[in-house]
């Protein structure tokens, strides 16, 4: 029984750990997205971002959408 239970557990904390992303990850994504001036470059962070933020955990969720959406600059077309 103490073996099922210890093997139960690490499956848990294995899939938690596979499937969530933390904060920092969407902090860091969107630190570069705004500091790269590259549109083809900022597109492909912003997709990265957008699929971290769907497979975060469903309590963190709300946190990141707030902080992407606080922190993230629209990007600057400059048209010639």
């Amino acid at each position: 029984m103490k073996l099922r239970k210890k093997i139960a557990i690490l499956a848990i904390i294995g899939a938690t750990g596979l499937f969530a992303t933390g904060m920092s990850d969407v902090s860091t994504l969107v630190d570069k997205i705004n500091h790269t001036n590259d549109l083809k470059t900022r597109s492909q962070l912003i997709e990265k971002l957008n699929a971290d933020i769907l497979s975060m955990d469903k309590k963190e969720l709300p946190k990141a959408q707030r902080f992407v959406n606080a922190n993230l600059k629209k990007a600057k077309i400059v048209k010639k």
